[in-house]
């Protein structure tokens, strides 16, 4: 294997667990109680203002329950509550919510479950966020471009070494 090779991949697993970190950083899974339910929450934080967000949920026990679910904006948050869609998921006992935040700021997303169990209710806190400035890929695209500079110089090194050896090598040994 050659230095080139050996350095890009050095490279690469130097950079694999921090870029898996950042990508999955702001995914979440929480549990809350709904009265005899419990709710499982899997959802990006903070979530960003006008995109829709979605939620992903499981309840237990899944004995044919049905929920639904409201957005109340929280302290602080000058905003009227507004309606999330909810789906059933493809397994028994899942559900997607989908909810769409006006204005930035704490929100709650409330859940209300009713079922043979009885019925109950779970406060989901919800962070909402402006967008950023740029894209997060198109940020990570212009902040690894040095990255690529950098290959492309080494691989025309490379070529010019390998030249100048098979050039001396050809040369007769003057004496």
């Amino acid at each position: 294997m050659s230095r080139l090779a050996a350095a890009i991949l050095l490279a690469a697993a130097l950079l694999a667990p921090a870029l898996t970190r950042v990508l999955a950083d702001g995914v979440r899974t929480d549990a809350y109680r709904a009265g005899p339910y419990t709710v499982g929450v899997t959802r990006e934080d903070p979530v960003q203002v006008g995109r829709a967000a979605g939620f992903e949920l499981s309840l237990e026990p899944a004995d044919g329950a049905e929920l639904a679910a409201i957005t109340l904006p929280g302290p602080g948050t000058d905003a009227r509550p507004g309606r999330a869609m909810t789906t059933a998921g493809w397994r028994p006992g899942t559900y997607e919510v989908t909810a769409t935040f006006p204005v930035r700021g704490a929100w709650v997303l409330l859940l209300t479950v009713t079922g043979g169990a009885g019925r109950g209710q779970a406060a989901v806190p919800v962070t909402v966020a402006a967008p950023g400035a740029i894209p997060q890929w198109l940020g990570w695209a212009i902040g690894l471009s040095p990255l690529a500079g950098l290959t492309a110089f080494l691989a025309v090194q490379v070529r010019r070494a390998r030249r100048l050896r098979s050039e001396r090598a050809r040369r007769p040994n003057p004496v």
